[in-house]
């Protein structure tokens, strides 16, 4: 699956360019309220404990600075990508020890039939290695830019 269709699952909305958070259940907390408040999503608490499940089986941050909190749900119609930034960095328990910058946090519905969930995780990981495309990155001065540099990497 190519970037330009992954990002057709986010939008500015679903931009967070400074997500300010001291630790892992701070940056969950933020990651969920920035969905609420992208999009027509309901039950924030649902989608929360959800994802806290998921970081309970291991941590979703794969490192170097990168994270991808994702699972499935009820609570949404259609898989939803939000975007995040945290320019200082938490501790989100990644295998390398260092501190996370950038969340992508995929959310889907338990039926996905074209399997646009796991194909968009896995282009998202694949992609994503580029040290020179993580500083785009996190350097992006707004969501198109960050997009433009997600699909000319």
């Amino acid at each position: 699956m190519d970037i330009a269709e992954v990002l057709k699952h986010t939008s500015p909305d679903l931009f967070i360019p400074d997500l300010e958070a001291s630790d892992k259940t701070a940056a969950l907390a933020g990651l969920v309220e920035g969905l609420i408040t992208g999009t027509n999503i309901q039950n924030p608490d649902t989608i929360l404990q959800m994802l806290q499940s998921r970081e309970n089986l291991g941590s979703t941050a794969v490192g170097p600075g990168i994270a991808f909190p994702h699972g499935r749900t009820l609570a949404v119609q259609r898989l939803t990508i939000l975007i995040a930034r945290c320019p200082a960095g938490v501790d989100f328990d990644s295998e390398d020890g260092d501190p996370t910058k950038l969340f992508f946090m995929l959310i889907a519905p338990p039926q996905d039939t074209g399997h646009q969930y796991i194909k968009s995780l896995a282009a998202l990981i694949d992609c994503i290695q580029d040290a020179d495309l993580r500083e785009k990155l996190l350097a992006a001065g707004d969501y198109e830019s960050f997009c433009a540099a997600m699909t000319e990497g």
